[in-house]
């Protein structure tokens, strides 16, 4: 039984699963009353989720004593419970106390009771899904139905994924749900849950990926404008210069005391009458420095708020590509060289391992295509693999490809030092399309140019660029070449 209530299961398997570097206290427990035990016989109950599995086993002193166990698969509520040869729970993955459900208790010591049975029906012992399909090839909805109908393991597959599995072709679903036939009933269950398992780990990974890259992309937002309003507040520099240059200009004529001056601007046409507020505490000297101080603050600040905000909006934008990245992340490894990635940009620390170390798995390769006319086509994956792909696989007359305005993969199309054939570039460029934030859109431009025009800028993030000498193609995305 898999340890995930949600996808609980008994199958014969051939998968690989990885042991916790410390195994949970009912793994512990099993190992002392099952261990080495024999199977004597494997019930279930009629038209029940659930195994009883009879066990012969050894107590500490060697002798031989009875064991059950129970693998209940009730969806959310599906447990493992141990029971002696007495019909008491030894205990249970899940123990259910009386405040949890007064109908059925699953504690260590109290007698091991078969789930309530539901309320007999005509729906006994059929899932929702068998129901809606003798329903709709115009069946009564009976277990005898059901039966007649059985042709062997069927693997229900909607877009190349696995939703649904059961013991009949399904034809409620229409032409976008494949049925697939499976040899024996454990391929079948291992095939679909192995790739369910997967898909919630990738979807479970990526989502806390994505909240990680959020929360970066606000801290960021907030940090620019913070400092975009900072930079406003410096437009008037060159009013307190101009000031204290009248200033200056008019000591002669001031008094000590005076709240304002009232003077020709010569920086005007016309030399208008202007008024400039003064410190009645300070001399005239000191307000004319006090305005060159100000003027001089101001143009420091600008100078350096202006190289924050480029800072800030290069991150912002080096962010959003990792979003669209984890977008476009299609297995554990593309998730695993994202978040290297944001550990070699400081955004999460290492993951220390504890115990036993866990083998990571080797980086991806970029996906590789070839186009009708024989050309191979490489499209990264996430920013350090398009930085490798640009600037140290491809060669400099090979042609680069990237989607316009719009974050997404560097594309690079091998021409062998020859010019590549028009139709292989729209190809090419329609791979670029699907692989970027375009990807839903019609048809969407994808810039052109050869690797040699393609330079990355001095201390860039990865996967930034500027690049020379492109043309533009309209290109339809594609996630392939027909």
């Amino acid at each position: 039984m898999a340890k995930c209530s949600g996808n609980a299961r008994v199958c014969l398997t051939t998968a690989e699963y990885e042991n916790p570097p410390q195994p949970p206290m009912f793994c512990m427990l099993l190992r002392k009353y099952i261990a080495g035990a024999r199977v004597r016989r494997v019930t279930q109950p009629e038209r029940e989720r659930m195994l009883l599995i009879d066990l012969l086993a050894y107590d500490e002193m060697g002798a031989e004593v009875s064991r059950t166990l129970a693998v209940e698969l009730l969806g959310r509520n599906a447990n493992l419970i141990v029971v002696d040869g007495d019909g008491r729970i030894i205990d249970a993955a899940r123990r259910v106390d009386a405040e949890m459900s007064p109908l059925r208790q699953l504690m260590p010591g109290l007698i091991y009771r078969l789930p309530p049975k539901p309320e007999e029906g005509r729906y006994s012992g059929l899932s929702p899904l068998i129901r809606r399909e003798l329903e709709f090839r115009g069946l009564p909805t009976t277990w005898e139905n059901a039966v007649e109908l059985i042709e062997g393991p069927t693997m229900l597959v909607e877009n190349g994924a696995p939703k649904d599995f059961t013991f009949l072709p399904v034809l409620q679903y229409g032409p976008g749900v494949e049925s697939v036939r499976y040899p024996g009933w454990s391929a079948l269950i291992e095939a679909f849950y192995l790739e369910r398992d997967r898909a919630e780990h990738m979807r479970s990974r990526a989502k806390s990926m994505a909240k990680l890259v959020r929360s970066a992309v606000g801290r960021t937002e907030r940090k620019l404008a913070l400092r975009v309003g900072e930079l406003g507040a410096t437009e008037d520099r060159e009013t307190d210069k101009r000031r204290g240059d009248l200033i200056t200009a008019n000591i002669w004529r001031m008094k000590p005391g005076e709240g304002s001056l009232v003077t020709e601007d010569f920086y005007e046409p016309d030399s208008p009458l202007v008024t400039i507020p003064l410190d009645t505490r300070k001399s005239p000297q000191q307000n004319a420095a006090q305005y060159y101080k100000q003027y001089t603050k101001k143009k420091t600040a600008r100078e350096h708020l202006t190289g924050l905000i480029e800072e800030n909006t290069a991150e912002l934008e080096y962010l959003r590509s990792v979003a669209d990245e984890i977008d476009r992340a299609r297995s554990r490894a593309d998730l695993e060289d994202i978040r290297a990635e944001l550990e070699a940009g400081g955004y999460v620390r290492p993951v220390k391992s504890v115990g036993k170390k866990v083998k990571k798995p080797k980086p991806a390769p970029p996906y590789r295509y070839t186009t009708t006319a024989g050309l191979e086509v490489f499209v990264g994956r996430n920013n350090l693999q398009n930085d490798e792909l640009t600037f140290r696989t491809a060669r400099r007359s090979d042609m680069w490809l990237h989607v316009q305005k719009l974050h997404g993969a560097h594309v690079i199309l091998c021409c062998h030092d020859a010019e590549p054939d028009e139709q292989s570039v729209y190809e090419a460029a329609c791979l670029a399309a699907y692989h970027s934030e375009g990807a839903a859109a019609g048809r969407v431009p994808v810039d052109a140019t050869l690797v040699r025009f393609v330079k990355k800028p001095r201390g860039a993030r990865p996967g930034k660029v500027i690049y020379t000498d492109q043309r533009t193609i309209m290109a339809e995305p594609r996630p392939d070449i027909p």
